[in-house]
């Protein structure tokens, strides 16, 4: 059971990393002015990343938790793309894996507390 949790602890390190470059690239100006996006858009760019960053938070105290907010972090980056951004979805696709992730991390805690 250890080597799952250190395993799934690695590969949502690696996604983080990732996520955080291209939260970096995406993010900051100067960003493409042709995208049009809204205000709102914008400010869900952070929010997301924050709630992100807040689910790697609980992995290394709170598997459930962590599954949680990672599984709810994609759930609102498809709400958030359908939704307000123009050009979101390949941003969908990318975040599947942290998804699929979360839902590991559900799956871990419940085979630990049985």
């Amino acid at each position: 059971m250890k080597a799952f949790r250190n395993i799934l602890r690695i590969v949502t390190s690696v996604a983080a990393l990732f996520y955080f470059l291209i939260f970096v690239d995406e993010a900051f100006p100067p960003y493409d002015s042709d995208m049009r996006e809204s205000n709102f858009g914008i400010v869900m760019v952070f929010v997301l990343f924050l709630w992100f960053s807040i689910g790697y938070y609980y992995l290394w105290k709170n598997e459930k938790l962590a599954g949680l907010i990672l599984a709810s972090w994609w759930i609102g980056l498809f709400l958030t793309a359908w939704l307000v951004w123009e050009y979101g979805n390949v941003t969908v696709i990318l975040g599947f894996p942290i998804f699929i992730l979360g839902l590991l991390l559900l799956l871990y805690s419940k085979m630990k507390n049985d």
